[in-house]
């Protein structure tokens, strides 16, 4: 394969946050990066395996996750090269110390973090023998929080966090309106994991309530009174508090000449749906929530045999147990179209999918863990996240529109491939190394995942063996993707021409971008009616692209659903309901939601292309899309 040459934009990120000194051109990197990760191989297969990692990502047909691009070669080898982990905190002064601990090594050694709370007590409950109540799960949070705010994981970027909360904690309330501050967690991404049994709720217009080990709580308002008159503007909700508590509370919350004035309602029809709507209502507002469908996650893998997925990494694409890892690299779909359009070159995407999955062996295998516990659980399961980048080039390229039946049709057929693929390459392995080591073919292939693969492939594992339990994910690979100038994971561009807002010495300026594809099909007198753009899709075209992928991966798929400015909670509320039970996560965008906007799209009307097309004036070339994995400088899966 040829070398790929990088744009200017590629070549600008690539200098900036990946070359090793002295380093100018990607070939250069990725001779140190092949190099590195062949080191794995028995010394008579280490040349053949560098030759072959070098073809596919010189070629740029397969692209290491952004921690093996900057960490191969570095510190005498001794470098973490895996993106993300996983902590859940127990309920203890010392496991919260040992979170806090944990999270700063991870985050200086460049990875993410997330961490599913859910196992500490609700804010107030009593603490043992101590005089003291405690903080709650969102306190830990905003502790977790600030820590990050002093750790930088790279050359110039925050470490990237997620929080996810049960839907049955007595906290949950307050983690839901966090982020409507958005001066708050602003490491944070966050997401609520629901249930199959909340969904069943939700359906039948169920009252929902919550609970603590086995403990149930009950919701209270504190109505701020005076002289019988209440005020409604005014109520301050309390969570997991009697009502003794709350009185007593009350003294401290208000001023003096009220003291004695309030009253406590006790709240018991708090509707699973109404729950559902405040979610929606609070992720459109501020693109915070999204879900994580933890049982759907635990039931369609290969691991729940021997582990428990309770949380995910920042952005949402892997499901892990605590001290789990994403081990992350893409297959560029954009290089897989034969130069006339015309079909996949499915043996060149074959080869990349095959020698992508040896790669990520070989890096869990070289990999310099930031703790002991995340060597132990990586090589417990051996979990790799082989995912993609460029799929909207790839279907501007063969003439399919992003979300139509065609498309769907398409993506059935392109997953299946890598998949299968994948499967494959992970059992020879196991033939020519080992099995991962809780491997078990009877409650292997009696995984729900596992019974979804083509027979041939599952008697292939009961006589072999399979090297990697999960190996299937889609991150977002926003960095990753404007490195090699082509679209973001699966996402669909932002808009084949936009304006990009930006501050330069206190005075807003703005750069028109042109999509480097859509130039190319618009001087070369190419259809250009699929370049459909994120707000252009509906959210459930959106929402059935990612549902038709989701059928073919094992772990989960990051990707945003964009809603309009003039979207409402309840234009989207019934469509997710619709999906959720189908999606290991769920995440929207509504425009607007952060604030200001840095990207306003072009709309593609004959006036605007001739006008647009043939402006020069502060001009660049980009492939933005409107994904909201928007942590403050994280580049989860780039």
């Amino acid at each position: 394969m040829a070398i790929t040459s990088l744009t200017a934009l590629g070549q600008e990120i690539f200098e900036s946050r990946y070359a090793y000194p002295g380093e100018t051109k990607w070939a250069e990197r990725a001779k140190v990066i092949s190099k590195t990760v062949s080191s794995a191989e028995r010394d008579e297969d280490k040349e053949k395996v560098e030759r072959a990692v070098y073809d596919v990502v010189g070629s740029g047909d397969f692209i290491p996750g952004g921690r093996i691009i900057f960490g191969a070669g570095r510190n005498s080898g001794h470098h973490n090269l895996l993106n993300c982990y996983v902590i859940i905190p127990e309920d203890s002064v010392d496991s919260i110390g040992r979170t806090i601990q944990d999270m700063y090594k991870i985050s200086c050694a460049g990875g993410g973090v997330g961490f599913n709370v859910s196992k500490l007590r609700p804010k107030g409950d009593h603490i043992g023998s101590v005089a003291n109540s405690a903080p709650g799960a969102v306190s830990v949070l905003k502790m977790i929080n600030e820590v990050g705010e002093h750790v930088r994981a790279g050359k110039n970027r925050r470490t990237a966090l997620m929080g996810i909360l049960n839907i049955t904690h007595p906290d949950l309330l307050e983690f839901l309106s966090v982020k409507l501050d958005q001066g708050q967690l602003n490491n944070f991404n966050i997401s609520v994991a629901i249930t199959d049994r909340f969904l069943e709720a939700v359906e039948l217009n169920e009252d929902w309530f919550f609970s603590f080990n086995n403990k149930e709580y009950h919701m209270y308002d504190l109505l701020r009174c005076k002289k019988g008159d209440v005020d409604d503007s005014e109520v301050v909700r309390v969570i997991g508090l009697d009502e003794e508590d709350v009185k007593a509370r009350a003294e401290n919350f208000h001023r003096e000449d009220w003291r004695d004035t309030f009253e406590v309602v006790r709240l018991n029809d708090m509707k699973a749906k109404d729950l559902w709507d405040l979610i929606w209502k609070n992720s459109v507002e501020s693109g915070d929530p999204g879900i994580f469908n933890i049982d759907f996650a635990n039931k369609y893998t290969n691991v729940s045999y021997f582990e428990r997925l309770d949380s995910t990494n920042p952005c949402g694409e892997i499901s892990l147990p605590s001290y789990g890892n994403c081990c992350l690299g893409n297959i560029n779909l954009n290089n897989m179209v034969l130069e006339d359009g015309s079909n996949v070159d499915w043996k060149r995407l074959a080869k990349a999918v095959r020698t992508g999955v040896r790669f990520l062996d070989n890096v869990l295998t070289i990999n310099a863990f930031p703790t002991e516990e995340c060597k132990t659980v990586a090589n417990r399961s051996r979990r790799i996240g082989l995912g993609v980048i460029g799929m909207h080039y790839m279907l501007i390229k063969l003439g399919i529109k992003y979300g139509s039946e065609k498309c769907l049709e398409f993506l059935d057929r392109l997953f299946t491939t890598i998949r299968d693929e994948s499967y494959k390459m992970s059992i020879y392995l196991a033939r020519d190394k080992a099995p991962f080591p809780e491997f078990d073919y009877k409650k292997y292939l009696s995984e729900d995942f596992a019974k979804t693969l083509p027979a041939r492939i599952r008697m292939l594992i009961k006589r072999y063996g399979i090297r990697n339990a999960v190996m299937l994910t889609i991150p977002p690979c926003g960095t990753i993707s404007m490195l090699h100038g082509v679209s973001s994971g699966i996402e669909p561009i932002f808009s084949a021409m936009y304006h990009r807002r930006y501050r330069q010495n206190n005075i807003w300026k703005q750069k028109l971008v042109v999509d480097p594809l859509f130039e190319e099909y618009y001087k070369n007198n190419k259809s250009i009616e699929n370049f459909v753009g994120a707000y252009d899709i509906t959210p459930e075209d959106h929402i059935r692209v990612q549902a038709t992928i989701q059928k073919y991966i094992d772990s989960c798929i990051s990707k945003t659903i964009n809603l309009p400015s003039t979207a409402t909670p309840k234009d989207f509320s019934q469509t997710a309901l619709d999906y959720a039970p189908y999606l290991k996560g769920l995440t929207v965008y509504r425009a607007g939601s952060k604030g200001n906007e840095p990207l306003e799209a072009i709309t593609l009307s004959d006036e605007n292309i001739a006008k647009y097309m043939t402006e020069d004036s502060g001009r660049e070339q980009g492939t933005e899309t409107g994904e909201a994995c928007s942590l403050a400088g994280g580049e989860c899966g780039a």
